[in-house]
């Protein structure tokens, strides 16, 4: 059985999230680089990491009714993630470096 995420919890992640985001555009007054560093990691995340964990998700809640080529998909889908995550970091990365 699953928890799921309750409301309070999640506004205070979201809270915590833009507060953090906010406090660091606030002190970095370089604006490339606070648009760098949110791009890659923001939208790394957005492109290749939460489409692979919705698949993931969806053909797990399918069980049975899944076909062999979607439960087949799903380890390219994390790979992609996993890809996505890389590249994250590395934009990641080079932001940093940037303002170094």
């Amino acid at each position: 059985d699953e928890k799921k995420a309750d409301i309070g919890y999640l506004n205070k992640m979201t809270a915590l999230l833009l507060g953090g985001i906010t406090a660091l555009a606030w002190k970095v007054k370089d604006l490339a680089f606070v648009l760098s560093f949110g791009g890659a990691t923001l939208g790394n995340a957005l492109i290749y990491v939460y489409p692979a964990l919705m698949f993931r998700s969806a053909v797990k809640n399918m069980g049975d009714k899944a076909s062999k080529g979607l439960k087949r998909e799903v380890p390219f889908a994390m790979f992609s993630a996993a890809l996505g995550v890389v590249m994250g970091g590395i934009g990641a990365t080079m932001a940093v470096r940037s303002i170094l």
